[in-house]
């Protein structure tokens, strides 16, 4: 949305360093299908369980191909943020990368 700019959205909002997406899905309302038109160039870590009962995989993945060269962390769980080491790590080292725009 804010990477394409839209007249009816009057924002002064600038574009996203990066997203981080827990369960993430694309809505499904016909209103809301044009923010899906144009690929998404927002840098991107799509974060879901493989036994979401919530939010089945298949619908984080579709949000997931939206975006250009998106990362995935697909982890053995269900509708949380995974607290294991290597969860965080992913994570740590997906926000790290952005670290040097915030100087």
């Amino acid at each position: 949305m804010l990477e394409h700019r839209n007249p009816l959205l009057d924002t002064s909002h600038p574009p996203f360093k990066f997203a981080i997406i827990s369960s993430g899905y694309k809505l499904t309302d016909v209103k809301w299908a044009h923010l899906y038109d144009l690929p998404i160039l927002t840098p991107s870590l799509h974060v879901y369980g493989a036994l979401d009962g919530m939010i089945a995989p298949d619908r984080s993945m579709d949000l997931r191909d939206v975006f250009v060269a998106p990362s995935e962390l697909c982890f053995v769980g269900a509708h949380f943020v995974p607290k294991t080491r290597m969860a965080v790590e992913t994570i740590s080292d997906f926000v790290m990368q952005f670290a040097p725009l915030y100087k």
